[in-house]
């Protein structure tokens, strides 16, 4: 183990668990590898196999709540998730959860999936959609309850405060920042212009809120898939779960050296799979609905996901570069 203040409380609740770890699965980081915000362990819980995650996060996470929340009411044969077995929240931001472990052989989508797989997620999608509660499992906090225009720009000014102390650092550091000011802040003030008006009518849904490739791990044994991850679970403007696959699959993990038509192609290739997905839940004006969507998740991967990294600069830049494309195209 390392020796941050999660790995620390992580060997106190061993001890008072019983939880016999035997390998670290994965690290959760808030932007930078240096704020772990989860850690998850395999081991044996009460002589089962289990799993046991620990978290401390600066946003609000009810995710022991959420997981069980879905499990209970969970009627579909295609979608799964684990049952947890004990948990303990300290706070509205930290606590642990152990936890199923899921079979051995299931295995998550490698982003970015391959194109055959759209349709695949898309379908498991809609299936989770069928299932998921419509009403919140929880008492809303202040932010959930804003409008859909007002929460999206809530976000983002949250965002833009990550970027701006970051780019602060690199100058004080002798550093020139990765944002050019005269490229960045008229793109970001058309971009939050769009957003107010498209999102002034749209309305907020109560959702899992990381439902993406990453988070499907599919069993082949049993032909069968477990959505993990049930800490983003609120309410979201509707639309952000579509664009939040796209950001999650393709704006943020494929290859940044790739010429920006093939890249865009990416893009273009997920709305019409999400297409008739969008249909069948009756979501109106599809394309303007979308549009809005993918700006902010534009937005949010420059000001987050990338100036407020420990990305490289040539990735930075690179993937920006890419952005601004996509965005200039999202404007007009």
């Amino acid at each position: 183990m390392e020796n941050t203040n999660l790995d620390i409380w992580a060997k106190e609740i061993i001890k008072k668990t019983g939880f016999i770890p035997k390998k670290e699965i994965r690290r959760g980081y808030y932007y930078t590898t240096d704020k772990v915000r989860s850690i998850i362990f395999s081991g044996l819980y009460k002589q089962k196999p289990a799993v046991l995650k620990i978290y401390d996060d600066p946003r609000l996470t009810d995710e022991p709540i959420s997981l069980n929340s879905f499990y209970k009411r969970n009627k579909s044969k295609i979608i799964k998730v684990p049952k947890i077995y004990n948990y303990n929240r300290t706070s509205a931001k930290k606590g642990w959860l152990i936890m199923e472990k899921i079979p051995e052989k299931a295995a998550c989508f490698i982003r970015p999936i391959k194109s055959g797989y759209r349709k695949t997620i898309a379908s498991l999608y809609l299936e989770y959609r069928k299932t998921f509660a419509v009403k919140p499992t929880r008492k809303l906090v202040l932010a959930e309850n804003l409008s859909a225009d007002q929460f999206h720009i809530f976000r983002i000014n949250r965002w833009f405060e990550l970027c701006n102390n970051k780019e602060t650092e690199r100058v004080f550091t002798g550093k020139k920042p990765i944002l050019d000011h005269r490229e960045f802040i008229p793109r970001f003030e058309e971009g939050t212009e769009l957003i107010r008006k498209e999102f002034k009518n749209r309305k907020m849904i109560w959702c899992h809120g990381h439902f993406n490739p990453a988070e499907l791990y599919h069993d082949p044994t049993s032909n069968v898939y477990y959505l993990l991850d049930f800490a983003h679970t609120h309410m979201y403007p509707e639309g952000y779960e579509f664009a939040f696959i796209i950001w999650s699959d393709w704006i943020m993990s494929a290859n940044w050296k790739m010429n920006y038509l093939n890249w865009k192609k990416g893009v273009v290739d997920w709305l019409k799979e999400f297409e008739p997905i969008a249909k069948k839940l009756k979501i109106r004006k599809f394309n303007l609905l979308m549009k809005a969507s993918l700006v902010e998740r534009c937005l949010g991967a420059i000001l987050a996901d990338i100036c407020a990294s420990d990305r490289a600069d040539a990735e930075k830049k690179g993937r920006i570069k890419l952005i601004y494309h996509l965005l200039d195209e999202l404007l007009k």
